[in-house]
């Protein structure tokens, strides 16, 4: 499959440095951006072509990845849309949806909607995927994704919620290793050991509960009666670090819903 990415950003780079480490199922992959260089370092970084102009690419992908910011959304649609024919395109523009895709192009047009996560990087993504009209084309797609990260197909109308608990968790977590890292410190931990250790940690603990499938087990599993553990969750229980995580996520989709 030949994926041409319309943007250079953060996301098109966390999926193109993705496939780039799983060479053996990377589609061919090519840029545009409206800053050239941008393009051109990610074409350096992942052996991937530069297009000329959007309608260059359009015409040399099977799908067509739009990664421009969401206020950019309809103008890029407007102008690659009749270049576009039987190909499929996918945006990952938070908030914009199917409804506004369609109606940015011709009519009959393969469209979906797709929400990586920048883990994708790492072979680890989380991709909520909304096939919309993309038919056959959506499993090629779908396959290639699975290369570099888990891919769940979802109704559109839970993307916005599905985007805030996927989409943000490596922003989240970073608060989380950042707050425990200066909570170390705090208690006397040289600066560099206690990032470290919080970097470290995160890196285990998520793959103890990610094998588990199972948070609660995990938790009573590691939580003995009057140890460290459960004196540590009971705190923050206390604290209302449940109720602030919900609510910094109901305040992501929200969000997404303003985007739109």
């Amino acid at each position: 499959m030949r994926v041409g990415f319309l943007g250079a950003g953060h996301i098109a780079g966390a999926l193109a440095r993705g496939w780039c480490a799983a060479p053996s199922a990377a589609p061919t992959l090519m840029y545009f951006d409206v800053a050239g260089e941008r393009a051109a370092a990610l074409a350096r970084q992942t052996g991937g072509l530069v297009a000329e102009t959007p309608q260059d690419l359009v015409a040399a992908s099977d799908m067509v990845v739009v990664a421009v910011r969401p206020a950019d959304v309809a103008a890029v649609l407007a102008e690659i849309g009749p270049q576009l024919d039987s190909r499929g395109l996918v945006s990952v523009a938070a908030g914009v949806k199917l409804e506004a895709l369609r109606a940015a192009l011709p009519s009959g047009a393969h469209v979906g909607r797709l929400m990586p996560n920048i883990a994708a990087e790492f072979g680890r993504g989380v991709f909520l995927f909304v096939p919309g009209s993309l038919g056959a084309l959506a499993q090629p797609f779908a396959e290639a994704l699975e290369a570099i990260g888990t891919t769940i197909e979802l109704e559109e109308s839970l993307f916005d919620v599905g985007t805030a608990v996927s989409g943000c968790m490596p922003g989240f977590m970073a608060l989380i290793v950042e707050s425990f890292a200066a909570a170390g410190e705090a208690g006397g931990l040289e600066p560099a050991a206690a990032r470290r250790l919080a970097l470290a940690a995160c890196e285990g603990a998520a793959s103890v509960v990610a094998e588990s499938g199972d948070p609660a087990a995990v938790m009573a599993a590691t939580a003995t009666p009057g140890g460290m553990t459960s004196a540590g969750l009971a705190t923050l229980r206390e604290r209302g670090l449940e109720a602030a995580l919900a609510a910094g996520v109901a305040s992501a989709a929200a969000r997404a819903k303003e985007l739109a």
